[in-house]
């Protein structure tokens, strides 16, 4: 059977359409879904990447490591490869990756991720001890100053308030210059002043100084109970860790992407709250002021549990994922061949009217009784590329979220607006100017926010389509 899908543009061919989709990952997929049905292709034919929907073709998308390998290593341009010292668990596949998988888990079990609960409620309070009540601040700046802190000090050791620390800055700067960027994608050249250079300079100097910090860590300094010394401490059942090379690229990776995964998160979070001001006196109400100032085990109460959750089946934070077939196979009855991409979409896995009634809305009490499958709900991914790092994230979103509601409301600036941005994750597009106001002041004037968020989102209670769901 030939697989369903738009026709290419009629001058510029399936580039037309794959540029689209570039633009756009959450809209482009959106309408595959509806227009066609559970397997798409990006068009009509398609033997290059396919869509496939609904929680069944999740499982056996996401779960057959040896068949479906993660994508990025294959996407990355070859230079860039062979610049950096190791890879983490993102980009291995098969044997490679279920070896250091073995290696890295016990690392990252909740036990393990509670040791570092009073360094990120120390950080969560030194950054809300900053704000200045009733000063408009760009709330997605903040929280991705604040992850990146908190993930540098909980991996290796490093504070970087202030960006004073070099390693802070080199970060910020991969950050800036994305491995998929199209300047780099598509111009991949080492060349003077070009975005490809400027990359491969970050990557070999951030390499360098987290080999350093190794080196020094080998001679006995540094903190002993930071990711980095974990992981170094490491041994599979065999007796074998973690080479020094291999060590650097698993912190790199979880360092770009855990953080921006967090912040992501929480920004989402207090914005939709900031829109529902009866969930969010009904979550405040149960947070004590001055929360999780100190606390390594802080008994966070459910309605917040229910409210991060909420957010990440509306919003989250990898809508689409991607795999590579690496042999021929078949997906609802449709042939895939070998080296087509096979994308899979949480955005629209989320929004099944039959798991999620009223599946627009933002409900936190549905998660009073709602009991999802793995593959009805997975904003942390499914099988063996699952997130390492759930328990940790979920323990430092729920720590900032109380800390932050603990002191303020957070309310966006009149005229704020609030759109997608769509890369390897989905943020919150440009500047989000809000305003932090005492929890104990009288509830400020409601203020509504425009942009794209209510093509995700009934903000409104209007009845109307949104991306294709009503």
């Amino acid at each position: 059977m030939t697989v369903p899908g738009p026709p290419p543009h009629r001058w510029l061919g399936r580039r037309r359409n794959a540029h689209e989709y570039a633009v756009d990952p959450v809209g482009y997929t959106a309408r595959l879904h509806h227009e066609y049905g559970p397997v798409a292709g990006l068009v009509h034919g398609d033997r290059k990447q396919v869509f496939a929907f609904g929680p069944e073709h999740n499982r056996t998308v996401l779960t057959r490591g040896d068949t479906f390998h993660t994508v990025l290593e294959y996407a990355i341009p070859q230079g860039i490869r062979d610049a950096r010292r190791g890879i983490g668990l993102l980009n291995m596949n098969g044997p490679e990756h279920r070896k250091a998988r073995r290696v890295a888990t016990p690392s990252f079990k909740p036990r393990a991720a509670l040791a570092h609960g009073e360094q990120i409620a120390r950080l969560a309070a030194e950054e809300v001890d900053s704000w200045t009540p009733g000063e408009p601040f760009d709330l997605t700046d903040r929280m991705r100053r604040l992850t990146l802190r908190i993930a540098c000090l909980c991996f290796f050791g490093v504070d970087i308030a202030d960006r004073a620390d070099h390693i802070g800055r080199m970060v910020q700067d991969m950050l800036a210059l994305r491995y998929f960027a199209s300047s780099i994608k598509y111009f991949p050249f080492d060349l003077p002043g070009t975005p490809y250079r400027r990359l491969l300079t970050v990557i070999r100097r951030l390499d360098g100084a987290l080999a350093d910090i190794i080196d020094a860590r080998r001679d006995g300094s540094g903190a002993a109970t930071d990711l980095l010394q974990s992981l170094m401490d490491a041994r599979d059942e065999d007796g074998h860790g973690f080479d020094d090379d291999q060590l650097v690229g698993q912190l790199t990776t979880l360092l770009v992407a855990g953080h921006e995964t967090s912040s992501n998160t929480l920004a989402w979070t207090l914005l939709l709250l900031s829109q529902h001001p009866a969930e969010l006196d009904k979550l405040l109400a149960s947070v004590p002021e001055r929360a999780a100032r100190t606390s390594t085990a802080l008994a966070f109460p459910t309605g917040l549990d229910h409210v991060l959750k909420e957010t990440l089946r509306l919003l989250p934070p990898g809508p689409n994922t991607s795999r590579i077939a690496v042999a021929p196979t078949a997906i609802g009855g449709y042939e895939i061949p070998a080296w087509c991409q096979v994308v899979t979409s949480k955005f629209a896995t989320h929004r099944d009217p039959e798991v999620f009634p009223d599946p627009l809305r933002f409900l936190p009490a549905r998660w009073e009784t709602a009991r999802p499958s793995l593959y009805e709900y997975l904003p942390y991914g499914a099988g063996p590329h699952a997130c390492i790092g759930a328990a940790f994230a979920d323990l430092e979103m729920k720590t900032v979220l109380a800390t932050v509601l603990g002191r303020f409301r957070i309310d966006p600036v009149p005229g704020a607006v609030v759109s997608r941005q769509v890369g390897l994750m989905m943020a919150p597009k440009g500047p989000v100017p809000v305003i932090a106001r005492p929890r104990t002041d009288p509830a400020p004037p409601f203020t509504a926010v425009t942009g794209d968020l209510h093509d995700m989102v009934d903000l409104d209670g209007e009845t109307r389509w949104r991306l294709g769901w009503q």
